[in-house]
């Protein structure tokens, strides 16, 4: 198990909900949601700066002004080889192009699409 951030009090929380970004402020109604691949980015209270990383499917939940995120995989900036995503998202495009593609393979090729094109987009956003 991974942990990217424990116990910081942050102002504002954006998650790659199943159906859009969502954002969450200090004193959201309480909920559970699928997420999706994407960017999830969070400001530390008292700061101006947004934070990032890359996740890929899980749940977020909020409640009692606590939020807390379950994804399949998370990274930071700092993490993410550019080249590597890149080669990732080529592999996955021609795969997907192929006209010998499985049924099966085409919801695995599209996840590692998104995830790719994700960490390509949190690495030329977020690195510092």
């Amino acid at each position: 198990m991974k942990k990217i951030v424990t116990d910081l009090e942050v102002e504002e929380v954006f998650v790659p909900a199943y159906v859009g970004e969502l954002n969450i402020l200090p004193g959201h109604a309480a909920l559970v949601t699928t997420l999706s691949t994407g960017i999830l980015k969070y400001r530390a209270k008292g700061s101006q700066k947004l934070e990032a990383a890359a996740i890929s499917w899980g749940y977020c939940e909020v409640a009692n002004d606590v939020v807390n995120i379950l994804a399949e995989t998370a990274e930071t900036p700092a993490e993410i080889e550019l080249d590597r995503a890149a080669q990732s998202e080529k592999k996955a495009l021609e795969k997907l192009a192929s006209v010998s593609i499985e049924p099966k393979d085409i919801s695995k090729y599209t996840n590692k699409l998104a995830r790719a094109q994700a960490r390509q987009q949190l690495s030329k956003e977020f690195s510092h």
